[in-house]
């Protein structure tokens, strides 16, 4: 027969855990209580004795004529002395354990024929008097003409007696005791994470709710400080799916207007039966649309991104023999200097790899003739300067917007290589900055970017 499962439920599960908890405890309560009751009986008979020579101890008088009584004397004393003066008796004796009074002639004689001594030490001892154990108590009395001793002694028997319904009845209290508060605190118990419980159930319902509320997030106010973060987390990959979607979104709609009209003219070149070397150069230009809007896309999404320590230097020589060829064809020279990489950088190589290439095509295309374009790299930074016209100070801020391009441009680029440059700097915790030079203009890419 298999097991049954835990509950499903949270509640559930704590409020059985917890009354599970408690009957354990209550087991090894009530076990070590029922293993006491049930022990050495003695202990019964020493606790006895001492009660009632206390108890004697505070009806102990002397008389008008100095004489030792006891007035008055505890009805059930008076009477267990005289029904049973071999179980149940007492004597009062001075320092010198010279007997001043007994409980009955019956309890003298026996405590005599066995020869008890009556010495003033307080506390319990023991005796067998006519083979039967006794339990004697000693407790000093202090009187007006002096100090004197009274011993009580009680038969284990008569203890035994005494206390048989002891363990029975304590138990019984003790079992009705432990099923009374387990089932009062359960019902407490069952009340206090019911109310505790209620934010997950308000969670439940809001996080229901998102589903159909796009940019709504869970509410973490009034939460227990256990959920916080994870509330906190969940709202955090909302976010994150969010921005992914509006990413995707703008992308397709960017991908669509900026194919529309090459789309359309390139129809229009092929139903007029333009030249194919037309045709050839229309599409090479679409296609480098394509590339740069997918490049786009993959530099703005931060799981694309492997990092890895970076050789700055070797990008840069890999840059530069990329586009050599098209330096040459603008008749730009390309000049590079990397003594002086940048020590334990992280990063990811193809993203860099794009932003240098990026940003040295950007200089080559707006560089004139014979001009220079020069990439230099330092412990801190990536200097792209070329030797063009400058940006027009209206222009700057529209720099890094996609598919934006300076009037002056004479190159058919896609309006989105700063745009990509931009991404991949705030994607790695780098920044770009650019200002014109005097001739041209200078972008800067700092590695360790001042908060």
């Amino acid at each position: 027969m298999p097991w049954p499962s835990k509950p499903a439920s949270l509640q559930a599960r704590l409020l059985t855990a917890y009354l599970a908890a408690w009957l354990g405890t209550a087991a090894l309560v009530g076990g070590g209580l029922l293993i006491y009751l049930r022990g050495d009986p003695a202990r019964w008979a020493d606790h006895s004795s001492a009660e009632l020579a206390l108890e004697l101890a505070g009806t102990l008088a002397r008389d008008a004529e100095g004489r030792l009584a006891v007035a008055p004397a505890p009805e059930r004393v008076q009477w267990l002395t005289q029904v049973a003066p071999q179980d149940m008796g007492y004597r009062v004796f001075d320092a010198r354990g010279r007997v001043l009074m007994w409980s009955s002639p019956i309890t003298e004689a026996d405590w005599s024929a066995a020869r008890l001594p009556a010495s003033p030490l307080g506390g319990p001892t023991h005796a067998v008097v006519g083979g039967r154990p006794l339990r004697l108590w000693t407790q000093s009395v202090d009187l007006p003409g002096g100090t004197v001793w009274l011993q009580v002694g009680m038969s284990e028997r008569l203890v035994t007696i005494i206390h048989s319904g002891t363990a029975v009845r304590m138990g019984g209290t003790v079992a009705m005791t432990i099923v009374l508060s387990i089932a009062l605190l359960g019902l407490a118990q069952f009340f206090v994470l019911r109310q505790l419980m209620r934010p997950v159930r308000r969670l439940s319902r809001e996080a229901a709710d998102v589903v159909h509320q796009p940019g709504r997030r869970l509410e973490v106010a009034g939460l227990p400080s256990e959920l916080q973060p994870l509330v906190l987390a969940f709202n955090q990959s909302l976010a994150s799916v969010e921005l992914g979607f509006e990413r995707q979104l703008r992308f397709l709609a960017d991908a669509a207007h900026e194919l529309k009209t090459p789309l359309a003219l390139l129809r229009a070149q092929v139903e007029m039966g333009e030249k194919p070397a037309a045709l050839l150069e229309d599409i090479d230009h679409m296609t480098r649309q394509v590339q740069q809007l997918l490049l786009l896309a993959e530099v703005t999404e931060s799981r694309s991104y492997h990092p890895e320590p970076l050789d700055v230097a070797a990008i840069v020589d890999d840059v530069s023999r990329f586009l050599q060829p098209l330096a040459l064809r603008h008749r730009v020279l390309l000049w590079t200097d990397t003594a002086t990489p940048p020590p334990g950088l992280q990063g990811d190589r193809d993203a860099l790899f794009a932003l240098v290439k990026n940003l040295t095509e950007n200089a080559i295309s707006c560089s004139p003739a014979g001009g220079t374009v020069e990439v230099t790299i330092s412990p801190d930074a990536l200097v792209v300067r070329d030797q063009g016209s400058g940006i027009a100070p209206a222009h700057f801020e529209h720099l890094f917007k996609r598919f934006w391009r300076a009037p002056s441009r004479r190159d058919r680029g896609a309006g989105l290589g700063l745009a990509i440059c931009e991404a991949v700097s705030r994607a790695h915790g780098w920044r770009i900055t650019v200002r014109n030079a005097l001739p041209g203009a200078e972008f800067t890419l700092h590695f360790n970017p001042q908060p």
